[in-house]
């Protein structure tokens, strides 16, 4: 029998909601012990939740999907994963359904996804296409073996950057342990992400939204101590003028490092900081036995060709779509 149940949060759904994801995932892994952080570190004042399919008890799919923030709570954004072995049987679109019902309680008039040009994504492509769906930003996606990264190859970039008055730190090992030298860290570097963050590109019908400082603060605390790969910050004059964080997986990928943001203060642009935001956290991370990073960037944005400058590769797009209700 096939039937549509509530997320409970047991270990059990936990574990079977990441045997499914790990069907889909392409190139990365999913782990139920990372999934129950985030879960439980999700901020409750937004409308979130699970929607799983079971087939004789037997978990075969769930759609995820969360209320937007602020300019964005009539948003809905989800994700959708199926055993494959239950393809052309009609699962994706049951599932789909049963969320708009639910979305109704925020009054939603706009849903989003993310799907990757990659074969596993085929069936729900279909979906979204049937749906009428509209692509609405597509973004390169890179991988680095960062081991093969001529670090030598910088070190007159950062020659000229420290002659310039510009100093690089890492946020937890340096500068968390050094209120003196660093007053008010957090307020700065959450600030610093803030104006980094509006000149990311982003869909139409999307606004950028700040996360507030309490729950922006949690999540902080929550990648020092569970999945820190390194987060970098540039400095000039006690100004935060860049950063870039990395995240680190270690139950699921070890090895690998999740590119979460990188950016430039507009002012200190043109300089090379970003690629030197990058070397840096490279060799930190290199310090930690991570072999690889993984980034993106929104199609059109510059910041590819430093990638592909650094040896990063190109692996499968992803696609951003999305469809007024």
């Amino acid at each position: 029998m096939i039937e549509i149940k509530k997320f409970t949060e047991t270990d059990k759904e936990f574990m079977e909601l990441a045997r499914i994801d790990n069907l889909v995932n392409h190139d990365c892994i999913s782990h139920p012990d990372e999934d129950k952080n985030n879960w439980r570190i999700r901020d409750k004042s937004i409308i979130r939740n699970r929607l799983l399919l079971y087939d004789n008890n037997i978990l075969i799919g769930v759609i995820y999907y969360s209320q937007g923030r602020e300019k964005n709570n009539r948003t809905c954004f989800y994700t959708l994963n199926l055993d494959p072995k239950y393809n052309h049987k009609g699962y994706r679109h049951l599932l789909y359904s049963k969320m708009l019902e639910e979305i109704k309680i925020f009054n939603c008039n706009l849903v989003h996804t993310s799907i990757y040009e990659h074969p596993n994504y085929t069936e729900h492509k279909k979906l979204l296409e049937k749906e009428n769906f509209k692509i609405v930003q597509k973004n390169r996606e890179y991988s680095c073996d960062i081991t093969k990264v001529d670090i030598e190859k910088y070190k007159s970039l950062f020659k000229k950057l420290d002659n310039d008055g510009i100093k690089f730190y890492d946020s937890k090992e340096e500068m968390v342990k050094n209120n003196k030298k660093f007053p008010d860290h957090f307020k700065k570097l959450e600030e610093l992400e803030w104006r980094i963050e509006q000149d990311f590109p982003i869909p139409d019908g999307i606004s950028h939204t700040r996360t507030p400082f309490k729950h922006w603060l949690k999540l902080c605390y929550d990648f020092y101590e569970n999945s820190y790969g390194v987060d970098i910050v540039a400095v000039y004059k006690k100004q935060y003028i860049a950063s870039t964080d990395i995240t680190v997986y270690p139950k699921s990928e070890p090895h690998k490092g999740w590119t979460g943001g990188l950016g430039v203060l507009k002012k200190f642009r043109r300089k090379g900081i970003a690629t030197a935001l990058k070397i840096k956290a490279i060799e930190k991370l290199l310090e930690k036995g991570v072999t690889e990073i993984r980034t993106d960037n929104e199609e059109n944005n510059p910041m590819y060709k430093i990638n592909v400058a650094l040896g990063f590769k190109p692996v499968p797009f992803s696609l951003d779509y999305s469809k007024e209700i």
